[in-house]
C-alpha cells in the first residue's frame, strides 16, 4: 500500500481516541446529517474515545441541551450552510485542527470538505469524510468541481466513507479516487426504536382504530421524491375487500406546497379508503403509532433534480419496532430493506406497489416473518457497529451502554 495512505479502521487498543467532528447540521436544527452526526459521535463516546463536535448555534441557546450529551459541543454562529459561509468554515477549521491533539478529524458532510482539506497538512490525524448521497451530485457544477479539485479535497490522506453501496458506486462513477480510500459503512439505528411503547391496545383506543384494521404507516417528509402518490395510487388499485380493511397513517411535515395540496385533494376523493395525515410528531408518538401499525410502506422514486436516497435511516427505525417494510428499489434503499428478508423491495410503480400491500396485508405469518428479520437487521446495524468501523475503535458486537442512546430521528 503506498505511503500517503492511512491503516484503514484498524482496532486502536485501549480508549482515549481523540476525534474532532465537523458539521454543518446538528441539533436543534432537524436533518438526516444531523441525526448521523449526533449518533455517530454518542457511539463513538460509549465506546471510549473522546469526541468533539463542531455545529452551528441557529441563533439559538444550546448550552442545556449540549451539556445533556456523553461527547463534547463546540458551537460556532451559523446555522444551514450557503457558500457564503465557506471562508468562516475555512477558519474555524484551521483554528479547531490546532486547538488539541486529534487522531481523527471528520468532516461529516460536504461544508467541510474543502475546509478540511485545506487543514489537512497542518495535523497528523486521519482524515475522514463522509458522504451522503445527494451531495455527489450537487457538487458536479463545473464552480463546485473546480473548487474541490483546487483544493485537492479527495486527495492523499483522505478517506472517503459512503452512507451506502449505491452511495459507494455512485461517489466512484463521478470521482477519480483511489478505491482504496473509499469505504460503504451503513449507517446505525438507536437503542431508543427498541424500546418499550404504550401498549398497541392503548394507542390503537387513542386513534380510534378497530382491532381489525390492518394499519400501514408512512413516516416522511411530504414530497414528491419520498412516493407518497404512489402508495395512493397503489391503494386505489386493492381489491375493494382489502382497501376497505387498511388505514393509511401518513407521519410528517409537508414539503412542496403544489404536491402537498394535490395529495391531499386525491386522498379525499379515494374511495372507501382511511387515510389520516398526522403531520409531523415527535419521536415518542412515531414509536407509539409504529407499535399500533401492522406494517411500513415509504415508496420512493428516482428525482431528476439529482437528489437521491443515500440509504433510508426511517426503515431500520420501523424494523426496530417490529415493523416490515414495503419499498421501492431506488438508491440506497436495499441496504436498509433486505428484500424478502425484512420487507418486499419492487420497482417504483403503482402496479408493484399494490402487489406487495396486498400480499403483506393479506398474510399475517408473512409480516411475522419479515418482522422479525426486519428487528434481527436494525438490531445488526447498531450506532456502535457504524463508529468502530468508521474509526477503527475496538466493538465486541453489543450495545456499549443502550440507556445513553439519544434515539432522535431527522
Amino acid at each position: 500500500m503506498p505511503a500517503d495512505l492511512p491503516p484503514r479502521r484498524r482496532p486502536i487498543e485501549g480508549t482515549g481516541l481523540n476525534i474532532l467532528l465537523l458539521t454543518s447540521e446538528f441539533a436543534p436544527a432537524m436533518g438526516g446529517i444531523g441525526t448521523y452526526a449526533r449518533e455517530i459521535a454518542a457511539a463513538a463516546s460509549r465506546l471510549g474515545a473522546k469526541v468533539t463536535v463542531v455545529a452551528p448555534d441557529y441563533a439559538r441557546q444550546t448550552a442545556d441541551d449540549d451539556r445533556s450529551l456523553p461527547f463534547e459541543v463546540a458551537r460556532y454562529s451559523g446555522g444551514l450552510h450557503s457558500m457564503r459561509d465557506m471562508p468562516r468554515k475555512i477558519m474555524l477549521t484551521r483554528r479547531g485542527v490546532r486547538g488539541d491533539r486529534y487522531d481523527v478529524i471528520h468532516a461529516a458532510d460536504w461544508p467541510f470538505f474543502i475546509p478540511v482539506a485545506l487543514s489537512r497538512w497542518r495535523t497528523p490525524a486521519r482524515v475522514l469524510m463522509t458522504v451522503h448521497g445527494t451531495e455527489i451530485n450537487e457538487t458536479q457544477t463545473p464552480l463546485k468541481r473546480m473548487a474541490i479539485r483546487g483544493a485537492g479535497v479527495f486527495g492523499p490522506r483522505t478517506e472517503v466513507v459512503a452512507n451506502s453501496r449505491f452511495t459507494e458506486t455512485l461517489f466512484r462513477e463521478r470521482f477519480a479516487v483511489d478505491p482504496r480510500r473509499i469505504s460503504a459503512i451503513n449507517l446505525g439505528v438507536s437503542e431508543y426504536w427498541f424500546g418499550a411503547p404504550r401498549k398497541r391496545r392503548e394507542v390503537r383506543l387513542a386513534y380510534r382504530l378497530a382491532e381489525d384494521r390492518l394499519v400501514m404507516i408512512t413516516v416522511a417528509r411530504i414530497t414528491r421524491r419520498k412516493g407518497h402518490h404512489l402508495t395512493l395510487a397503489a391503494l386505489s388499485r386493492l381489491p375493494d375487500d382489502l382497501r376497505n380493511r387498511i388505514t393509511w397513517l401518513v407521519v410528517g411535515p409537508d414539503g412542496e406546497a403544489d404536491y402537498v395540496s394535490g395529495l391531499r385533494r386525491d386522498a379525499e376523493a379515494a374511495a372507501a379508503c382511511d387515510i389520516r395525515f398526522l403531520g409531523p410528531q415527535s419521536n415518542e408518538d412515531i414509536r407509539d403509532l409504529y407499535a399500533a401499525s401492522d406494517f411500513f410502506c415509504l415508496t420512493g422514486l428516482p428525482d431528476t433534480s439529482g437528489r437521491v436516497e443515500g440509504f433510508g435511516l426511517v426503515y431500520l427505525e420501523a424494523g426496530a419496532a417490529g415493523l416490515p417494510s414495503v419499498a421501492t428499489d431506488v438508491g440506497g434503499v436495499p441496504d436498509a430493506v433486505l428484500a424478502d428478508e425484512t420487507g418486499i423491495l419492487v420497482p417504483p410503480s403503482a402496479e408493484s406497489i399494490s402487489q406487495a400491500i396486498a400480499e403483506l396485508a393479506a398474510d399475517r405469518d408473512l409480516r411475522a416473518i419479515l418482522a422479525a428479520g426486519a428487528s434481527s437487521h436494525a438490531r445488526a446495524l447498531s450506532w456502535e457497529r457504524c463508529a468502530a468501523t468508521t474509526y477503527g475503535l475496538p466493538y465486541t458486537g453489543r450495545q456499549a451502554s443502550a440507556a445513553r442512546n439519544i434515539g432522535l430521528t431527522a
